[in-house]
């Protein structure tokens, strides 16, 4: 076991935590209750069901001989749009996406020592006679103590985070919707999958910067909003690469 690299990245992410120590986000009420993004979302729908073709915009400005480069282009300012105001309310997109890998990195380095210091247990048990592993062992407990603290402060930022990005979709969504729905249609008429995973892949990008929410399993009457948003989301993703690639 490599602990000198494990401490150098401890070290590494103390530091990048620091930041996360007086961050206020202020109140992080969600701006829709459930009733009220329900409607939202059934009126989206009916009128997506009445509309067998994209909108009259689509029609005219996107869906044109090069119907891919504009879409394609008019998706990434889209996503750039929808991050900048994600930025401006404090949270960074790509900061948060590094933490969320380094929450998945740490869970992996915890599992490993867990059954790393079970083995010498184990080992040892074996022994009648000879030096006990005690060393390794103490050296273990050290590193998991300072690893489970990281990842407890990771998941709370991470949390907080999510919840400010829901805030952001949640009032962006009946344009996320309305766009993401005419994409999918163009593409659906026209056989292009990769039009279609490139709407999938903005979708399942959202989505995994509102998942943190979810961590809190006492969530608050007001903030199940949060799953009504996710599922929506993933129903716009599902619709464009199908339940199994979903």
């Amino acid at each position: 076991m490599d602990f000198v690299s494990i401490k150098r990245t401890i070290d590494d992410l103390k530091k990048e935590l620091e930041v996360f120590d007086n961050v206020d986000f202020g109140d992080l009420t969600p701006s829709l209750n459930v009733v009220e993004f329900n409607q939202i979302v059934e009126k989206l729908k009916e009128k997506n069901l009445q509309e067998t073709s994209e909108s009259e915009f689509f029609k005219n400005v996107l869906n044109t001989a090069d119907y891919y480069e504009n879409i394609s282009s008019y998706l990434e300012q889209t996503r750039l749009s929808l991050e900048q105001k994600i930025k401006k309310s404090g949270v960074s997109p790509n900061a948060n996406a590094k933490l969320q890998q380094s929450l998945e990195t740490i869970q992996n380095t915890i599992d490993i020592l867990v059954v790393e210091y079970a083995n010498i247990t184990r080992n040892e048990k074996k022994r009648w006679f000879g030096a006990k592993n005690s060393g390794s062992k103490k050296e273990i407990r050290a590193v998991l103590s300072e690893l489970l603290e990281i990842k407890e402060k990771i998941e709370k930022a991470t949390y907080l985070d999510s919840k400010v990005v829901s805030n952001v979709v949640l009032k962006e969504f009946k344009s996320i919707f309305t766009f993401f729905s005419n994409c999918i249609k163009v593409a659906k008429s026209r056989g292009d999958e990769l039009l279609l995973v490139e709407v999938a892949g903005i979708a399942d990008r959202i989505m995994s910067m509102i998942n943190p929410v979810f961590r809190n399993k006492s969530l608050s009457t007001d903030a199940l909003i949060y799953y009504y948003l996710f599922y929506e989301l993933g129903e716009l993703k599902s619709h464009a690469i199908g339940d199994r690639l979903a």
